[in-house]
């Protein structure tokens, strides 16, 4: 029998096992906080203002959009709706109106980069850069 139930803990084992118990969880949320703190990536208040680029790099396609605290944002080419930045995706519910009434349309983008000044991002064979508008 490896551990007979009429075992009694001494009192410095359970000292010993609680002090584990406590400092493995200080070191669990210590290192939960650094990375938290640290190493994030950032949130989506990053997105937050008007941005204006290119789709394709051609010229061709003008993109804009004016991202809002709220999250709704205005497109300038586009329909505007909500917006909702969650990892490396950016989704986009657009409220388009059409003959037969109101409906939404869903459209994600894959975010590639993202510097304060400068957005790459992918949706569907479609890339696209945008840049800050100040």
């Amino acid at each position: 029998m490896l551990f007979p139930h009429s075992h009694a803990w001494t009192r410095r084992q359970r000292w010993v096992i609680t002090g584990v118990v406590v400092a493995s969880l200080l070191a669990f949320s210590a290192v939960v906080y650094t990375y938290e703190r640290y190493y994030r990536g950032p949130d989506d208040r990053v997105f937050i203002g008007t941005w204006r680029g290119e789709a394709n790099y051609t010229g061709e396609t003008r993109i804009g959009y004016r991202f809002k605290p709220d999250h709704t944002f205005e497109g300038e080419f586009e329909p505007s709706g909500k917006w909702w930045a969650g990892g490396d995706l950016l989704y986009l519910r657009l409220r388009l109106d059409d003959a037969s009434g109101p409906y939404d349309r869903l459209q994600v983008w894959h975010v590639d980069s993202m510097s304060r000044t400068e957005l790459r991002m992918h949706d569907e064979g479609l890339r696209a850069v945008l840049k800050r508008v100040e």
